[in-house]
């Protein structure tokens, strides 16, 4: 008989690789990453260290999971946003996905954003990414493609992708803000009023 009286979740055979990687992108939006460590997470999920190194061999390669993980996710939320919607309108629903992502994985976002792996680079006339990056190469290229279809000038591509991108990546910041409380709380149905009414591209 089961006499644990921890409260935590128990994870089932088969997913104590994913359990990790979520719990310690929690443990690092808790604590930061500073003090991480693989015996943390260990310790926070409720298994032996010798546990979390039969699926990672070390730190790096944890991170490095985290990362693969979030991202995967987060491609797949923008992929999603871009196939159900017409070219003309894949700006405003790919917005309305990024916000909605992280305001549904609030400890995804600093974690992403901070790591090392993102590579983003802004130039003078064009972004570009890690290759690793599929989210943003997605939303970079729906962008394009539905400015493209609104005839805006190329010239104009780089500095509108900019202020599209600044207008959601706030309004995700925001949603993860704890002193910011946004009474609706539909943060998707914000978004996209916003992008529709307040962001002429």
């Amino acid at each position: 008989m089961n006499t644990d009286t921890s409260g935590k979740k128990p994870y089932h055979f088969g997913n104590l690789k994913e359990t990790l990687i979520e719990q310690g992108i929690e443990l690092i939006h808790e604590e930061g990453i500073e003090k991480f460590s693989l015996r943390k997470v260990a310790k926070k999920v409720g298994v032996s260290a010798t546990a979390c190194y039969n699926h990672f061999g070390n730190i790096d390669e944890l991170l490095l999971g985290m990362y693969s993980y979030v991202t995967d996710r987060f491609a797949t939320a923008l992929k999603q946003a871009v196939e159900e919607n017409s070219c003309q309108y894949v700006t405003i629903s790919m917005g309305v996905a990024y916000v909605e992502f992280f305001a549904k994985y609030p400890h995804y976002f600093n974690f992403l954003f901070d790591s090392e792996y993102l590579g983003i680079q802004i130039k003078e006339t064009e972004i570009t990414w890690d290759g690793s990056c599929t989210p943003f190469e997605i939303f970079v290229n729906g962008a394009k493609r539905s400015m493209r279809e609104l005839n805006i000038d190329e010239k104009e591509l780089r500095d509108d992708l900019l202020v599209m991108w600044a207008t959601v990546h706030g309004l995700a910041a925001m949603a993860n803000m704890k002193g910011i409380q946004y009474e609706n709380g539909d943060w998707g149905a914000l978004t996209e009023r916003i992008l529709l009414n307040k962001v002429i591209l």
